[in-house]
């Protein structure tokens, strides 16, 4: 009787394995699929950018390049004979890794005068293959050096929101306040803005986090009145966040511009880092999305 039960016991688990290797099989990518990412960047030497994809746990190649158009990137440290694999987060089935390219700026300087964007990007392995990925949305834009009126007196960076702070250094006009695709991404960035005219607020925020959000002793963009005046040592604050279920990989910028009381026009710029930090459920919907999306093209 207990050699029966042994055997009935071995059997079980030896269908219970195939049913777990039959269900791990289904859920294998058949290529990487990249997160979405809404990139502005400036056009310098050396400059870099991160991309982040998911893949199967048991997928051992390396990414060795990438190209959009005439623009060619190589992950940043890459060696031909390096196969080493660094995974930034571990799921049941599949990991989500970063590379941090490194594009090739030694294009006719014709090339760089005008904007450049992409939404897909040809990506190549170590081991031959070659895929077209969806990315979301990269800008390149020229480089411009600003002179501004409104200077930066300070900058911050928190786990859900920044916030930035300027002070005029002469009368002037703040005639807009405009972030990096705002039609594409929409309520999913958010902006907050203490201008001169804003209400006072009495609530003081100690500590960053969604709900001291709710609490900023700020307008949100959209109720404030454009344009406003500044007088000279007025202060500006800007502070800005990401929806917490908007799981993509951000480099806006966060443009501010006007006039002086003079008739001179300006525009400064602060920038918004935010690469996101994915649970079990997000990579299960993102996988979802993205696979339904392939399939209707």
């Amino acid at each position: 009787m207990n050699a029966r039960f042994f055997w009935i016991a071995l059997s079980l688990i030896g269908i219970s394995w195939i049913a777990n290797s039959i269900y791990a099989y289904s859920k294998q990518l058949e290529e990487p699929i990249f997160l979405d990412h809404y990139i502005e960047t400036s056009i310098q030497d050396n400059f870099y950018l991160n991309f982040y994809y998911l893949t199967n746990k048991n997928d051992r190649t390396t990414v060795t390049s990438v190209s959009a158009g005439e623009w060619v990137g190589y992950p940043h440290g890459y060696q031909f004979f390096d196969e080493q694999v660094y995974n930034d987060q571990i799921f049941t089935n599949h990991v989500l890794r970063k590379i941090e390219v490194q594009f090739d700026t030694y294009l006719p300087e014709s090339d760089h005068l005008e904007e450049f964007s992409f939404t897909e990007m040809d990506v190549y392995f170590s081991d031959g293959k070659q895929i077209t990925a969806p990315i979301g949305m990269v800008k390149f834009r020229p480089f411009h050096y600003e002179e501004s009126p409104l200077t930066q007196s300070s900058s911050t960076s928190g786990s859900y929101y920044n916030r930035a702070h300027y002070s005029a250094t002469e009368p002037l006009t703040v005639d807009a306040i405009t972030s990096s695709f705002q039609e594409a991404i929409q309520d999913n960035f958010l902006i907050k803005v203490h201008a001169p005219s804003t209400p006072s607020v009495t609530k003081r925020v100690y500590n960053d986090s969604q709900n001291d959000w709710d609490g900023l002793p700020a307008l949100d963009l959209k109720d404030i009145t454009l344009p406003f005046n500044m007088e000279t040592k007025d202060f500006l604050s800007v502070y800005s966040t990401i929806a917490p279920d908007f799981k993509a990989v951000l480099e806006l910028q966060i443009h501010i511009s006007g006039s002086t009381a003079s008739g001179k026009s300006f525009s400064t710029t602060n920038s918004y880092f935010h690469s996101p930090y994915l649970e079990q459920k997000d990579v299960n919907e993102i996988i979802k999305r993205k696979t339904k999306e392939a399939s209707n093209e």
